[in-house]
C-alpha cells in the first residue's frame, strides 16, 4: 500500500470515528457569530439607554410672560405670620466701598455661580439672567444645565437683574421689578406669581423693594428699598401675602443682604450693619 493511499484512509478511518466534527466547527462558529451579534445588540441598547435619558433630561421648558402693568398693590388671603425681632447690634461707616471688600472682610459669600451676579442657586434651583430673561434649572437632576424648567420674562431695570433677585418655592416664584431712579408709581415692588397656574397672586406695595438681593427666612421676606432723598428701610414682608410687616430705618439703602451664622449683614452705599434676629 502506497502512503498517499495510507493516509486517505486513515483520513477516511478519523471522519468516520467523528461524523460530527465538521457540523461542530460550523455550529462553533455560528455560536461565535450569535455571541457577537447578541454584544452588538447589548451595546444598541446601552446607546438607546444613554440617549432615552438624556432625551428625557432635555425638557421643553416653560415660556411664561409676567405683564405686571396696570397691576396696582394686591393681596391675597394667607396665613397671618409675625414679624421677626430684628436688633442692631452694629453700624460702621465703610468709607463707601464696594461690596466686595465688604465681603472679604466680613468672610461673607452669596451662592453665586462663577463671577458674574446673574448666575446664582439655591438648594433647589439655579437662575441665569440672560438676554432679558430669567432661565430656572432644577438642580437636583445630573447635568441641570439641560433641564431648564421655565424662562420668564417680566419687566424690571437692567441694573437690577443681577444678585440673587429670584426664588422658586412649591411652583411659587418670588420676584421683583425695579425702576432704578427716583420714586414713581407702579414701580419697585415684589410679587408672587404661580407658574403652574400662571396667575399672579400678590404684589407688595409701591417703592417696597429696590435691593440688589432679598433673604427668605422662614414666611418672612427680608429686602430694602430707598434712594438719594428718600427714606432708608430694611422691609419684612408676609411671603404668604405680600403684606408689608414691618420696617426698619437704616441711613442709607441696603442694597446686599447675606443671612450668615443666625445674623443679617447688610451692606449698603456707606454704612455696613450687622442685624439679629
Amino acid at each position: 500500500m502506497d502512503e498517499t493511499k495510507k493516509g486517505n484512509d486513515l483520513t477516511a478511518e478519523s471522519d468516520a470515528e467523528n461524523p460530527a466534527s465538521e457540523e461542530e466547527e460550523a455550529s462553533g462558529n455560528e455560536n461565535a457569530l450569535s455571541d457577537e451579534a447578541d454584544e452588538a445588540d447589548e451595546e444598541d441598547e446601552e446607546d438607546v439607554k444613554e440617549n432615552t435619558s438624556k432625551e428625557e433630561l432635555a425638557v421643553e421648558p416653560k415660556y411664561i410672560t409676567i405683564d405686571l402693568s396696570g397691576i396696582k398693590e394686591t393681596h391675597i388671603d394667607g396665613e397671618a405670620v409675625e414679624p421677626l425681632k430684628l436688633q442692631i447690634i452694629s453700624e460702621e461707616y465703610n468709607n463707601i466701598d464696594w461690596a466686595n471688600d465688604w465681603y472679604e472682610r466680613e468672610n461673607l459669600s452669596l451662592p453665586m455661580i462663577g463671577n458674574e451676579w446673574n448666575h446664582f442657586y439655591d438648594d433647589t434651583y439655579e437662575y441665569l439672567w440672560a438676554d432679558d430673561e430669567l432661565y430656572i434649572f432644577d438642580r437636583q437632576i445630573p447635568n441641570s444645565d439641560t433641564h431648564c424648567l421655565y424662562v420668564l420674562q417680566y419687566p424690571t431695570d437692567k441694573w437690577y437683574i443681577n444678585g440673587n433677585n429670584a426664588w422658586l418655592k412649591d411652583g411659587i416664584f418670588y420676584g421683583a421689578s425695579v425702576t432704578n431712579g427716583y420714586a414713581g408709581p407702579d414701580s419697585c415692588f415684589m410679587f408672587a406669581y404661580d407658574l403652574e397656574q400662571d396667575k399672579l397672586l400678590w404684589r407688595s406695595s409701591d417703592q417696597s423693594y429696590n435691593s440688589m438681593n432679598f433673604v427668605v427666612k422662614g414666611d418672612v421676606i427680608l429686602c430694602g428699598y430707598g434712594f438719594t432723598s428718600e427714606d432708608d428701610y430694611l422691609y419684612q414682608i408676609n411671603r404668604n401675602t405680600g403684606e408689608i410687616l414691618d420696617r426698619l430705618e437704616l441711613k442709607k439703602m441696603p442694597d446686599l443682604l447675606v443671612e450668615q451664622d443666625g445674623k443679617l449683614y447688610v451692606h449698603t452705599y456707606s454704612y455696613d450693619y450687622v442685624i439679629d434676629f
